[in-house]
């Protein structure tokens, strides 16, 4: 067994440590406390790393991005308004992604990666970043996202991704990663996708087990073309082929939209949900849905601010995101996790970690290895090292942290550290 030591352990699912330690064989945690009692429980045939003035805590859990995405930079393409973004970003596209869009991925990966990240729920209109995940150390679920508002072509549709989904499994690369790498089907948006094929995906997963991931209420554009048919965003559907004369509006929120049809359960991934009435937090919090915030892309596309803190209070599980490089800097969750923090300075700095740990990880069905310090899972944790005097290290990670080190690595990569 090795052990490891430090100043602070945050488990998540139980109180910090302070002098705490975490047994690891194997890869695997057998042993949560602290330093003294777990050392002395050990035996002298375990080894010892004393990692010093330093946090450990669970490996971060990204629940939203799109690796795809990653040869774009948010500053190429328009912020402030949500469809003359969306406008831009399928122009940019138009081409299929460029040579270079597999080695951006590739930078991404790496960069989430270094700076904690362990899991990731990556959103694909193509499936290729299923085999750049398998070469990499993280988990991940990747969705492959769905939107057609044609209802005759649902079956087809649907037939038609499995059928794609059943080639990527073939492939030997993801094959050997499958017990890390897990590909799903997910709907883009309730306002870009038939009822007929949001039924059949919410019967696939809850057939499956998978996660169902869907964009929703992100602007009030969306609003409007639910709501009547309104908007800007209906211009833009048309424009491509989509919303035509024979779609009508439900006359209904997004959410209310995705109950009626049984598209919101336990394992939906609802993404965004910034535009929320009262009676949608509670339809939330009954279906056992997890809502997926992506602060900084908000912020960007000035779509507003999701009411996070209200749904935490009404028991609403909420993760935390990135969004794409198309509308942030960075993939870096840490730094997501300091702009929730600027956003909703009433959240405090062990929900935000509870956010960007065990509630990614149980949205994407990975809690029984990852999310939190427990015995069983696997020892996929970082080390936050500390000043001499920083007695707050959740509000040094809730601060954009210079430095963490995976735990794998920490040893080595800490010495010196003060």
């Amino acid at each position: 067994m090795e052990i490891f030591a430090a100043r602070y352990v945050f488990p998540v699912v139980a109180p910090v440590l302070r002098d705490g330690a975490v047994g690891v064989q194997e890869g695997h945690i057998v042993a949560v406390g602290p330093a003294a009692a777990v050392r002395s429980a050990a035996g002298p045939d375990a080894t010892f790393h004393d990692l010093g003035h330093a946090a450990l805590f669970p490996g971060l859990v990204n629940a939203h991005l799109h690796l795809e995405l990653s040869w774009l930079r948010a500053d190429d393409l328009p912020s402030g308004d949500y469809v003359t973004w969306i406008a831009a970003l399928l122009a940019r596209r138009a081409g299929g992604p460029p040579p270079a869009a597999q080695d951006a991925a590739a930078r991404a990966i790496a960069s989430l990666v270094e700076r904690g990240t362990v899991a990731v729920g990556d959103v694909a209109n193509d499936l290729w970043t299923a085999r750049l995940l398998a070469r990499s150390p993280l988990h991940a679920v990747v969705f492959h996202e769905l939107y057609d508002l044609g209802a005759a072509r649902a079956e087809a549709t649907l037939r038609e991704a499995v059928g794609r989904l059943e080639a990527n499994a073939r492939d030997p690369e993801v094959a050997a990663a499958a017990g890390r790498v897990r590909v799903a089907l997910a709907a883009h948006a309730p306002h870009t996708t038939s009822v007929a094929l949001l039924r059949a995906l919410a019967g696939r997963s809850g057939a499956t087990g998978d996660p169902l991931s869907i964009h929703v209420a992100e602007s009030r554009d969306e609003l409007a073309l639910l709501a009547d048919g309104s908007g800007s965003l209906r211009a833009l559907l048309r424009s491509r082929g989509a919303c035509g004369d024979d779609w009508s509006p439900p006359g209904r929120s997004p959410i209310e939209h995705l109950r009626r049809i049984g598209a919101l359960g336990p394992r939906t991934l609802a993404v965004h949900c910034v535009h929320l009435d009262g009676p949608d937090h509670r339809t939330l919090q009954a279906s056992g849905a997890t809502v997926v915030t992506c602060p900084r892309s908000n912020a960007r596309l000035g779509v507003g601010r999701a009411p996070v803190a209200a749904l935490l209070r009404e028991r609403v599980r909420v993760a935390l995101g990135t969004d794409s490089l198309a509308s942030v800097p960075d993939l870096d969750l840490l730094a997501e996790m300091a702009a929730l923090r600027a956003v909703h300075p009433e959240l405090a700095p062990a929900t935000i970690l509870r956010m960007a740990t065990l509630h990614g990880a149980q949205a994407l069905g990975l809690a029984d290895r990852l999310g939190s310090i427990e015995i069983g899972k696997l020892a996929l944790l970082v080390v936050l090292p500390l000043e001499a005097s920083d007695d707050h290290p959740l509000e040094t990670l809730c601060a954009v942290p210079r430095t963490v080190v995976r735990l794998a690595d920490a040893p080595g990569a800490l010495a010196g550290t003060p």
